[in-house]
């Protein structure tokens, strides 16, 4: 069973894993702040997919990373919620 299925469950799991596991961040990083600008690396981006996976049961495609969709926690939640289907 996913545990997160909504989009602002999927926003606040990204979110969380975000400011809690991979990126030293201050109270002004919100589920809008770009991802690329607060920090997130080619390899803090492979562990939150590795967290999505495990959480969700769905991969993301690397396809699917462009600039857009790593915008913000909240957009890369949309993407994940279309690979969810």
């Amino acid at each position: 069973m996913s545990e997160a299925q909504t989009l602002p469950q999927l926003t606040q799991l990204i979110y969380d894993v975000l400011r809690e596991e991979l990126l030293e961040v201050d109270d002004s990083f919100t589920p809008q702040s770009d991802l690329v600008e607060a920090g997130l690396d080619s390899l803090g981006l492979t562990q939150l997919l590795l967290t999505i996976e495990e959480r969700t049961g769905t991969w993301v495609d690397e396809s699917e990373l462009t600039p857009e969709n790593l915008e913000s926690a909240q957009a890369l939640a949309q993407c994940v919620l279309a690979a969810l289907g």
